[in-house]
């Protein structure tokens, strides 16, 4: 898994130590970011590091995406703003009105291990107010500063997905098909917690595989296995892993096929389990269409099996990566019985 530069700090903030407005609950999208600096507006350095990490393009093959849109507030502004799911504050600890804000919600005790080296990063989710992801990035000058936006920019835009698949997989899953769930936990071995609003759209004994969907636009999530021997499981066996999920594209998803030189391996996470994660194109060899596509392997080593999570998207017009965000929220719910 990707190691974390620096590490990240958990803390208890007071609610009362902030002034922004808790009457409404966030609203928007999960892709949205709410940047507070001192000016806020890009005219140093720090700012645009901050803008230019947080944003980072995604290129889905077809189209490049930004993976989060921001909006820059300054921080004489900041007890205006009504709560966001998504807030990053980024200044220098005491220095200018950044630097207060900085301090009302870490603490003097956090304040402390900045300017010690100890802590640059600070998160709290449900902080001001219930529903709003909040992350401090912050240092004891700016040249520390900008160091830790580069060095750890991947670390903090991970730290507001896990936050994002967090709320959303409680909403999707506000409502869920339990009977379903239960039958297959008894008859296959694994469980997936498959919200309302999808539905099982095959089941092959033959591959073997199920598939739940969620239209329009077409979210797809297929749950299948295979025999594996007694070796783990590392980004050493990328070829083996491809070629497996080539023969379940081909047979679950008419004949859907990739290209090797699109596709890329990461050892992740999926839930409690470690994985080889799998992001790709798939396109279909009949017809014209495709779209992107992200796959975990998880070893069961008691089974020697391999199970196969995968998450597919069929979006035209639309951007790919708040369908993708959705799978991967459901997919996380994965276990093996």
């Amino acid at each position: 898994m990707r190691r974390m530069a620096i590490a990240i700090a958990t803390i208890a903030l007071a609610l009362a130590s902030c002034g922004v407005n808790s009457t409404y609950p966030p609203v928007g999208s999960y892709s949205n970011v709410v940047i507070v600096t001192e000016a806020g507006r890009v005219e140093d350095a720090v700012t645009e590091a901050i803008v230019r990490e947080i944003q980072h393009e995604m290129d889905y093959y077809t189209k490049t995406e930004l993976q989060f849109r921001v909006r820059l507030v300054p921080a004489l502004d900041f007890e205006r703003q009504r709560p966001t799911k998504n807030m990053v504050i980024c200044g220098v600890v005491r220095d200018g009105d950044v630097g207060r804000i900085i301090e009302s919600f870490i603490g003097t005790t956090g304040v402390r291990r900045v300017l010690e080296g100890k802590d640059r990063v600070f998160r709290k989710m449900d902080y001001p107010v219930k529903g709003q992801y909040t992350i401090i990035v912050t240092a004891s000058s700016r040249e520390t500063l900008l160091e830790t936006i580069r060095e750890n920019g991947a670390t903090v835009r991970d730290l507001i997905e896990y936050g994002n698949r967090l709320r959303l997989r409680d909403f999707l899953l506000d409502r869920e098909r339990e009977d379903l769930e239960e039958e297959l936990a008894a008859k296959y071995g694994f469980s997936l917690r498959i919200p309302e609003l999808y539905e099982l759209n095959q089941e092959r004994p033959e591959v073997p595989g199920f598939e739940f969907v969620r239209t329009p636009p077409h979210r797809g999530l297929t749950v299948s296995w295979e025999p594996w021997d007694g070796r783990g499981l590392s980004l050493a066996d990328s070829s083996l892993l491809y070629e497996a999920r080539e023969r379940l594209a081909w047979a679950m998803y008419d004949r859907d096929v990739m290209r090797r030189e699109m596709v890329r391996f990461d050892e992740e996470a999926l839930g409690d389990y470690e994985a080889v994660a799998m992001r790709g194109y798939w396109e279909n060899s009949e017809d014209l269409y495709g779209g992107p596509f992200l796959c975990f392997f998880v070893l069961d080593r008691v089974a020697s099996r391999l199970w196969i999570v995968d998450c597919v998207v069929y979006a035209p017009t639309f951007d790919k990566h708040t369908f993708i965000r959705e799978l991967h929220a459901v997919a996380e719910t994965f276990s093996i019985r």
